[in-house]
């Protein structure tokens, strides 16, 4: 909530309210049981709340569980809008969901096409809006900041929690091992948020030994991890597919990307932003290589970063990403006013 208050000050004479809905009282005794295996306090939340989505005329929503509301609660009339809280290429992110909301606000192009393809947009249930984080990112930190003592570089690790993909429990331990025996490089270790908090469901545990390393930085989900405060900061990106990366690369820099699976990476779209720096498949033998060739090798890469960017985010030269969503919106919800059903 402090933080939905932080974005809001940015929009001076904004006329939101902030509201928390609450679970039941019960759940909070259930839920640190429940939640280091999944997230249920979502659908929790909605069926407990659903008078207040009832007094709704849309729902802007970040994620997909709120399509329940429609399919189980019965709530036929309310409008239903996605934006994204990603903007990557995992194939979870393009599934049949994404076409069974009323509208969807997209970051660019690249979702457009996909979505297209898969045949879950139609013809004005849709708007290419940018990605109006990298406002609030600037906005609420405008300098990069620094988080170690010398002036090293410094790589950010974000291994994803789907670990179908993931790099964390093939590689985890040896990557974040490679940092701890080569102190010329310092790391930030900022997994998806879910990986630690689902750690029973993803086996996610770390040795006592990393936190005592002063070249390694760990968060397992504080704020910064959501903000790009790590993105800005890191001079060097590591992950798998976390769409994160893109948000790196608001300023083109060097990537590595683990390949944990074996995956047949080249030709297949859900792996798209792995064309936009080495990958690795051995950590021992080829993650010391990658990182040392990392700066050097850059420039093969910078013209694809640049393009792939743009390809994931649309920009509008006369409006802000936030002005072009609510625009957006607006224009939809005035639509569906004049409509006859």
């Amino acid at each position: 909530m402090d933080f939905a208050r932080r974005i809001g000050d940015l929009y001076p004479g904004h006329d939101c309210r902030f509201v928390s809905l609450p679970a039941p009282w019960y759940y909070d005794f259930i839920d640190p049981l429940l939640s280091a295996f999944t997230f249920q306090r979502k659908k929790v939340v909605l069926r407990h709340n659903l008078e207040f989505f009832r007094s709704l005329d849309a729902l802007v929503a970040p994620e997909r569980t709120c399509l329940r509301l429609k399919t189980i609660h019965g709530l036929r009339d309310l409008k239903l809008i996605h934006v994204r809280h990603g903007a990557g290429d995992r194939e979870a992110g393009f599934d049949s969901r994404s076409g069974e909301f009323d509208f969807a606000l997209l970051p660019g192009k690249k979702y457009v096409d996909r979505l297209t393809e898969r045949g879950y947009l139609r013809p004005g249930t849709f708007a290419k809006v940018g990605w109006p984080k990298f406002e609030v990112a600037l906005g609420l930190n405008p300098v990069r900041m620094r988080f170690f003592d010398n002036d090293n570089p410094v790589v950010v690790y974000t291994p994803h929690f789907d670990q179908s993909v993931s790099s964390w429990s093939a590689m985890g331990i040896r990557v974040l091992d490679h940092f701890l025996e080569n102190s010329g490089l310092n790391l930030i270790f900022a997994p998806h948020i879910v990986l630690f908090r689902r750690f029973l469901r993803h086996r996610a545990a770390l040795p006592r030994r990393f936190g005592m390393a002063k070249n390694i930085r760990i968060d397992l989900g504080s704020m910064l991890s959501a903000d790009m405060t790590y993105m800005r900061a890191a001079d060097i990106y590591l992950g798998d597919v976390s769409s994160q990366v893109y948000e790196f690369l608001l300023e083109p820099r060097p990537c590595i990307f683990l390949n944990a699976q074996g995956v047949a990476w080249q030709e297949n779209p859900f792996y798209a932003h792995w064309h936009l720096g080495q990958v690795v498949g051995d950590v021992p033998r080829e993650l010391p290589r990658a990182l040392s060739e990392a700066f050097s090798s850059h420039d093969q890469y910078r013209q694809r970063q640049r393009e792939a960017f743009n390809y994931t985010f649309f920009q509008d030269p006369g409006r802000s990403a936030a002005q072009v969503g609510a625009d957006a919106v607006a224009d939809f919800l005035s639509t569906c006013s004049k409509s006859p059903s």
